[in-house]
């Protein structure tokens, strides 16, 4: 339905506790509505009362943004920068009126049946895959980007369109690039939203059925690989954006969804392969997962490669903290404190580092210990990565100096 235009104008959109302002922002209001497949707005000539306060306003330099979730303006935008703007106050309002539920920060879609979540860390490809799949007619996408979970752990869609990268990847193919100029969506030099009719409406269900976690390599065979137990919950943890109000209760709602879903690593290095091993494990016309082959779990790394945290100096001597909670899942194991918010993974060998930290000792002593259970590993090579990881457990405070 066309929404009203004028200088001024209030729109609520249902769910979000959120007002926004628009003044002189018609054609960013065109272009917010184009990436949005079934949340029609109320048109008001004041705000709510109760909702929280959002505008975009024109400037002479651009649009102007101001949002109730992040301090300051945001100003210069253009039309498609200024609807992304309006779109993530939108998610942010929907998710902050849910505390306690999960929230996932991933891409989703399905081939009819359970929805197939996507995950992975900044630049795995998850939105160019999600975008890629909407190119399949077959495939209805719920998100690349934000996903809610009711109570119950029915995934909702909230109706906004892939945002996609530019310029394209080289490696993309040609049918790609045509699907991408002829879809519809507010777009800049920068990022385009793929309005295409594979999005599932605002408000549809589904019941999550798999968690993937992306890993792009720069070369080799796509392949499905399984995932422990304990890497499913820290990804899941990793990639939660709903506020679970302390770290049991976050464990317990990830570990919860992690036991009801397959969990898979996904390894791929091309887009297409990808998307065909995809086809072959899951479409409807393909034959069952069974006829896809699992490679054994891959190990994650001793430490986060993704912080830029210093790390400890190898002879400084370190200790557990004694408020520090350990709760053990498979052969890894999970870190909080009391009342935090913040839980940290441990793959085994970080395990079996902080199960020798119960007697204080230094990056270079660890390492000393461990390279009789890792004779091909240089002991340099230990012991860099030890005070790294040490680095990383300080800086989160499960760690302390070792008292002299």
């Amino acid at each position: 339905m066309p929404l009203p235009r004028g200088p001024v104008r209030h729109l609520h959109f249902p769910g979000t506790g959120l007002s926004i302002r628009l003044t002189g922002a018609d054609a960013v209001r065109d272009a917010l509505m184009g990436a949005i497949n079934g949340w029609q707005p109320q048109v008001l000539d004041a705000p709510r009362p109760g909702d929280r306060r959002a505008s975009l306003t024109a400037g002479r330099d651009g649009f102007v943004a101001r949002s109730p979730f992040y301090g300051g303006d945001l100003s210069g935008l253009d039309r498609a920068g200024a609807a992304c703007a309006l779109i993530a106050d939108l998610a942010d309002g929907f998710l902050d009126g849910r505390p306690g539920c999960l929230a996932l920060h991933c891409g989703a879609f399905r081939f009819g049946g359970d929805l197939i979540m996507v995950a992975g860390p900044m630049r795995a490809g998850k939105s160019t895959l999600i975008a890629r799949l909407t190119a399949e007619p077959d495939v209805t996408v719920f998100c690349d980007d934000v996903l809610p979970l009711t109570p119950d752990g029915q995934a909702i869609a909230l109706g906004i369109a892939p945002r996609l990268r530019l310029p394209l990847p080289r490696a993309a193919s040609p049918a790609f690039r045509a699907h991408v100029a002829a879809t519809p969506g507010p777009r800049d030099a920068s990022y385009a939203y793929l309005a295409a009719p594979t999005i599932a409406p605002h408000g549809t269900q589904a019941r999550p059925g798999t968690l993937i976690v992306l890993d792009r390599r720069d070369q080799g065979p796509a392949t499905l690989h399984r995932m422990t137990p304990d890497q499913a919950v820290h990804h899941l943890l990793a990639q939660n954006m709903g506020d679970l109000g302390h770290a049991q209760q976050a464990f317990a709602l990830t570990g919860d969804l992690a036991a009801r879903l397959t969990c898979l690593r996904l390894v791929y290095a091309d887009l297409e392969q990808a998307v065909a091993l995809l086809r072959r494990a899951f479409a409807p016309d393909a034959g069952p997962e069974t006829n896809v082959p699992l490679a054994p779990a891959l190990p994650d790394p001793l430490h986060a490669p993704d912080r830029t945290v210093a790390p400890v100096a190898p002879g400084r001597r370190m200790a557990q903290r004694g408020d520090v909670m350990l709760r053990r899942m498979g052969a890894g194991a999970f870190l909080w404190t009391p009342r935090a918010t913040t839980i940290w993974h441990l793959n085994p060998v970080a395990h079996a580092v902080w199960t020798l930290l119960e007697l204080p000792g230094s990056a270079a002593d660890l390492a000393e210990t461990l390279a009789e259970v890792f004779p091909d590993v240089g002991r340099d090579r230990l012991t860099r990565d030890v005070a790294a990881l040490l680095g990383d457990l300080l800086a989160e405070g499960f760690v302390a100096d070792a008292p002299r």
